[in-house]
């Protein structure tokens, strides 16, 4: 799926407009609490426990990946409340590692011939996403600057990048004992961007400490539970999830 700037223009002016009519409530003193958040994630997309094709991580490189939205906490009482919001999220990495028999499809960059089957040497990564997403959570106050949270979310994909190389190994065509074709040189590529899922939902937990009454610090974790490639059209054996941390700062309005 390829990037649509578009669609995170309108995005941006629909959550404005949303805050501020949160924020017009919460000048009335109802039981709202609105805070803009500003964030990093870092983390990956990839398949846990490792499979044995992947045989060593030579190295890993998480990109620059901001998090920009809001939560709204509707308060229960001093303990418990409610949460959502909206945020977009950019995530994103790249990987490089040495892997044998991994089954995959790549194209030789010397002739562009295609070629199928299960590579044996050298494999880089690169993903690159952008999300709509939309927590929905429980929250539990150990004190006045103490949260904890603890919920589910669901996101839309708003843009999204596989793609990457093959290089100094072969390839076993079709079968694990095929035809074996050297690939060096300048190697192989790939891109699974077209086969990657329209949107992402999972869990997620984390907390809060407040600095101040309106700034204050933020984490959390997501766990991805459904595979980032459709089932039907998984350009690999195994299965990927986005895995992915985020710390940050918040501003609370109220």
């Amino acid at each position: 799926m390829k990037p649509n700037f578009y669609n995170i223009v309108l995005t941006l002016v629909v959550v404005s407009l949303f805050s501020a009519s949160l924020s017009a409530q919460i000048q009335d003193k109802k039981p709202l609490d609105l805070s803009f958040l500003l964030g990093f994630n870092i983390g990956g997309t990839a398949p846990l426990p490792l499979p044995a094709e992947v045989r060593k991580i030579e190295s890993y490189n998480p990109k620059f990946n901001p998090q920009l939205g809001f939560n709204v906490v509707y308060s229960l009482d001093d303990k418990w409340g409610v949460g959502t919001g909206a945020t977009l999220d950019w995530k994103g990495m790249r990987v490089r590692d040495e892997v044998k028999y991994m089954k995959t499809s790549v194209v030789l960059t010397e002739d562009g011939s295609r070629l199928s089957g299960y590579f044996v040497g050298k494999n880089m990564t690169n993903v690159d996403m952008t999300y709509l997403t939309i927590p929905i959570y429980g929250t539990y106050n150990f004190n006045n600057r103490w949260q904890a949270r603890l919920g589910i979310y669901a996101a839309r994909t708003l843009s999204s990048r596989f793609n990457g190389k093959v290089y100094d190994g072969y390839m076993r065509i079709d079968t694990p004992v095929g035809q074996r074709q050297e690939i060096d040189g300048e190697g192989a590529t790939f891109d699974f961007s077209d086969d990657t899922r329209d949107y992402d939902f999972g869990i997620l937990g984390g907390g809060e400490f407040r600095l101040t009454n309106r700034v204050g610090f933020y984490g959390s974790l997501t766990w991805g539970l459904v595979p980032y490639f459709y089932s039907g059209t998984n350009p690999i054996e195994f299965k990927m999830h986005n895995i992915y941390g985020t710390i940050g700062i918040t501003y609370r309005l109220k």
